[in-house]
This record gives C-alpha cells, sequence and structure tokens, in this order.
C-alpha cells in the first residue's frame, strides 16, 4: 500500500497545477446546488423540479462530459507535468458518447441495488434475523459490485475502450487488484460525502435553535440514558412529535454559507479523484511483472 498512499501524495501535488479541475468541480458544485430547494420553503413543484434537475440531469447528461475532460486532463499532467483547456474539451467531446451510456447502466446498476437494499430493509420487519442477514448480504454485493465498475470512466478515456469493454476492463482491474480498488473505492466514498458535511452542520444549528426539536431531542437522549418504562413511552412521544414536524428548513443567510462551502469541497474533492484515479489506474495497470516477460532459458547453441 506504500504505493498507493504515494500516488495520492503525488495527485495532491498536481492539485497545484490543475486550476481547470479545480474549476470543473466548482462547476458540478454549482450544478449540485438546487438539491438545496429540499431545505428552503418554495412550492413543491418547483422544488421537486430543481431536486429532479440536480439527481437526474446533472449526473446522466452533463457529469459525462465533465468526467471525460477531467480525466484526459489528469492523465495530461500525470504524462506531461501540465494540461490545458483544449485538451479538456478535447477529451470531453471524444468520450462523452460512451460515457453518456456507461453513465446510465451504472445509475441503473445503482439504483437496482439501492432498491434491493430497502427491500430487504423492509423485509427484516417481518424476520429481524433473515432481514438483517439479508441486508448485510446485499450491502457486501453492492460494495463489490460498485467497487468493480468504478474505473469504467478511465478506461474509456485512456484506452478508447467500448461500452461493455470498459466495463470489462474495469471488474478484471478490480479482480487484480482487489486492494487498491477497494482502497480507491473506500477513499472515493469518504472524499465524496464531506461534500455534504457543510449541510449536514447546516441542518444540526437549525435543528438545535429550534426550541421544539431541541426540546424533543434531549428528551429522547434522556430517555436512551434512562431506559424507564415511563421515559420510554416519552421517548415515543417525542419521536411522534419530531416525525410529524415535517422537514427542517434553513434561513437564506445559512443556504447560501452551505451552498459556498459545498462548492469548494466539490472542487476539491473532484479534481483529487480524477487526478488519483488517472495515476492509480496507469500505474497498477502498466506495471511491470513477472509474467509478463519472456524468458528464453533454452541453450543458445545449436545441438
Amino acid at each position: 500500500m506504500d504505493g498507493f498512499f504515494s500516488l495520492f501524495g503525488k495527485s495532491m501535488k498536481e492539485l497545484g497545477k490543475s486550476p481547470i479541475l479545480l474549476l470543473a468541480g466548482l462547476i458540478l458544485g454549482a450544478l449540485s446546488l438546487p438539491l438545496l430547494a429540499g431545505y428552503i420553503g418554495v412550492q413543491q413543484m418547483i422544488r421537486s423540479a430543481l431536486v429532479d434537475f440536480s439527481q437526474l440531469v446533472v449526473p446522466l447528461l452533463i457529469t459525462p462530459f465533465i468526467t471525460g475532460g477531467a480525466l484526459g486532463y489528469a492523465l495530461e499532467v500525470r504524462e506531461k507535468g501540465s494540461s490545458s483547456l483544449s485538451t479538456f474539451f478535447a477529451s470531453a467531446k471524444k468520450s462523452y458518447p460512451k460515457l453518456l451510456i456507461c453513465g446510465i447502466i451504472a445509475f441503473i446498476v445503482y439504483y437496482f441495488l439501492l432498491t434491493a437494499i430497502m427491500v430487504f430493509v423492509l423485509a427484516g420487519t417481518v424476520d429481524p434475523f433473515i432481514g438483517s442477514m439479508l441486508g448485510f448480504l446485499m450491502l457486501g454485493l453492492t460494495f463489490f459490485v460498485l467497487m468493480s465498475i468504478e474505473f469504467y470512466d478511465i478506461d474509456v478515456v485512456s484506452k478508447g475502450s467500448g461500452i461493455m469493454a470498459a466495463f470489462r476492463n474495469s471488474m478484471d482491474f478490480a479482480r487484480k487488484n482487489l486492494l487498491t480498488a477497494a482502497g480507491f473505492f473506500i477513499m472515493a466514498v469518504v472524499l465524496k460525502s464531506l461534500v455534504q458535511l457543510p449541510l449536514s452542520f447546516g441542518m444540526a444549528g437549525a435543528m438545535i435553535s429550534n426550541e421544539t426539536y431541541y426540546n424533543a431531542l434531549m428528551a429522547m437522549s434522556n430517555a436512551s440514558a434512562n431506559a424507564t418504562n415511563a421515559t420510554a413511552a416519552n421517548a415515543s412521544v417525542n419521536m411522534t412529535t419530531l416525525l410529524s414536524m415535517g422537514n427542517i428548513t434553513l434561513s437564506p443567510e445559512a443556504l447560501v454559507v452551505v451552498g459556498i462551502f459545498q462548492m469548494l469541497i466539490q472542487g476539491f474533492v473532484f479534481a483529487l479523484l480524477a487526478l488519483f484515479k488517472a495515476n492509480l489506474y496507469m500505474v497498477v495497470r502498466n506495471r511491470k511483472k513477472i509474467t509478463d516477460f519472456d524468458y528464453d532459458f533454452s541453450d543458445e547453441e545449436s545441438p
């Protein structure tokens, strides 16, 4: 794993040479901001349209273009030490048709697995033991499947692979380099989750500042610390109170602050992961193994 972390450090250093990647990440962050509409007091129809834009239009139609450009840019940074906006757009246009279809396939796989997990969670309400066992198995399967197809995009950009070939190559890469693939996938999930930290802090602040929420939460906390029938009943009442209050809303000022920090984190995470994926995939894929060399141990002298 020394090579893994050294490549991560190399990618961190390359961020300074990659302003276009940071800008691309900021743009993606800005395009994701309509998701925050779920936390302001707007009409349900407008809120749904904004949320659908960020959850469907952006990942399915826009992200493949930006990803294709970013990975092409990152590959040139790896090879030459720097890159350019022209490289970004050339790679984006060349890779977009394949990445668009690959992205739709990956999107369908993701939501199929997510639906399966929810079904097993609901099954747990009928039989907790069987439901929990199936749920854990499904979580493991989801992790393995998503990790296995994680590298289809860099394969398309670096090799020009076709759609099915890109998925096959990604799965082959993950199978032959399981620890490396798992390490990258876990790191990617952790880094991407950081993008939601500003919203989490904003939500926590809104809940604490709301007296009804705060009192209900404190009562539930005390009930957990003093598990008696009376406190359990109170906890049930307070949970009902929390659920009946609906969504937490944030003030316009809080949303602006959350949006700015979310964009900044998105820009950093997107740029870093593009550089790291390009470095890791190319180094591991091109790594020479003893089986890659042809040795002739036969006697070269003619009999």
